[in-house]
Order: C-alpha cells, then sequence, then structure tokens
C-alpha cells in the first residue's frame, strides 16, 4: 500500500477507527501507514474481536454495527473499512456513519474487492469467494458478492463522500502453488456446504466444489484485486 503510506507520511494523524475490523486483518497496513496512530477496531462479530484484541492487545476493539456507531461526531482522524463493504446490509448508513465520526479535516480509507476486469487466476478467487458468500446468506449472515470499481465509486458518491484519489491493489501470488494447500481450501468448501444438507441448493452447488478445483489448478488462485479509495469529510477547497 505504498500509495497510502506516500500520501499519508507528512500528514498528522492520531485516533483511527478500523470499521469491520474482524479479525485485525487491515491492522498491520494501518500500522505501517501510521505508526503512531491509536487504533480502534469495531466489529458486530465478537468471537474475532477476541482474536483481534489478542494478537493487538495495545489497541481497543468494540462489538458494534458500522451502520450505528456509538462515538460522538467528529472522533477520528481516519476512518477505515477494508474488505467488509459487502458485509454491510445497509452500505450507504455505514458509509454515512463514518464520515459523521471522522474529524471535519479527517479521511476516509475504503479497501475493497472488486470483481471486474481480473485475470482468470483472480477469477478463481472470486469463484471461492462467492461460494461462501452464497452459503452465508442462505445461514443468515448478511454476505453479498464482491462489488464492481464502478459500483464502489457510485456507492461513495451517494454517501456525499468526496473522492480525493484512488488505486488498484494486486497481490501478484499463486495461494494455491502447493497442491496441499488448494486441498485446504477444498476442504473449507466442504465444510460449508455441510451446513446446507438437506437443502435443495445442496446438490446443486456440490458440483462447484470440483469446477473450482480444477480452475485453481489451470490458472492458480490469485486474491482478487482491491480498489483502495481515500475520500473526505469535506472536499478540498
Amino acid at each position: 500500500m505504498e500509495p497510502l503510506t506516500n500520501f499519508f507520511k507528512d500528514r498528522d494523524i492520531n485516533d483511527i477507527l478500523d470499521v469491520g475490523t474482524g479479525k485485525g486483518g487491515f491492522i498491520p497496513v494501518l500500522q505501517q501507514i501510521f505508526p503512531n496512530g491509536q487504533i480502534t477496531g469495531i466489529d458486530p462479530d465478537n468471537q474475532s474481536l477476541k482474536i483481534a484484541g489478542k494478537e493487538f492487545p495495545q489497541y481497543t476493539f468494540m462489538e458494534m454495527q458500522a451502520e450505528k456507531l456509538l462515538f460522538e461526531d467528529n472522533s477520528f482522524d481516519v476512518v477505515s473499512i477494508s474488505m467488509a463493504l459487502h458485509h454491510l446490509p445497509k452500505v450507504k448508513r455505514g458509509l454515512t456513519e463514518m464520515k459523521r465520526v471522522v474529524k471535519k479535516e479527517g479521511w476516509i480509507i475504503v479497501n475493497e474487492l472488486i470483481s471486474n476486469q481480473l485475470n482468470e487466476a483472480q477469477e478463481v478467487h472470486k469463484m471461492y469467494h462467492h461460494f461462501r458468500s452464497q452459503i452465508d446468506r442462505m445461514k443468515g449472515t448478511y454476505h453479498r458478492k464482491s462489488f464492481t470499481k464502478e459500483a464502489i465509486l457510485q456507492l461513495l458518491k451517494e454517501a456525499d463522500i468526496p473522492i480525493q484519489f484512488f488505486f488498484e491493489h494486486k497481490k501478484k501470488i499463486n495461494l494455491v502453488e502447493d497442491e496441499s494447500e488448494l486441498e485446504i481450501r477444498v476442504r473449507k468448501m466442504q465444510e460449508m456446504l455441510e451446513l446446507i444438507k438437506g437443502r435443495k441448493e445442496y446438490e446443486k452447488m456440490k458440483p462447484e466444489i470440483e469446477k473450482f478445483r480444477e480452475k485453481a489448478l489451470k490458472y492458480g488462485f490469485q486474491p482478487a484485486t482491491s480498489l483502495v479509495v481515500v475520500g473526505r469529510k469535506r472536499d478540498l477547497v
């Protein structure tokens, strides 16, 4: 995330809120960009927060919904959300809340997977993600398919968040270089499929696992491109 590091290197950033922090996956990136920042992470999943708290005991973690942030207006220098936009039942409401709690001269960072303009190995990753998200939805967990690049930019526009700049971030790695790593992914899909055993979708989705295996062996399994957007509470004059 070198563009973010370069952009923020001379800016005074102290208080950071990471929305949808989960197990703290984006925190190492925030640490690199804001080495002196104090991070607060929020997420509705208490079990994930416990893991994050053990991994990063120096920071504060709170159980909270993005659509209803329990903070005063103008509380944070930076508010971020990474790989969680597609988990929000009410995206515009969540973005509006992020805008509310960021300071008047503060910044909003969105890092989100995109579903278009992907190579074949990234399409395999999208296939894996959409398989899991479909089962989550069937089990009552809100988890939509990933957005297109254009849709993400439109969501920010609808939330009235002025965009300062954006870029695409790609990880040029094959996550299943070793076939044993592929089998781990396959087993995870099989375990998730068993959660819906007895439903009509079970037999329909079952062949998708073997299709995933075949495509991963042929093309590889590369993380989908993410769109990184930096916005503001208000436009620069």
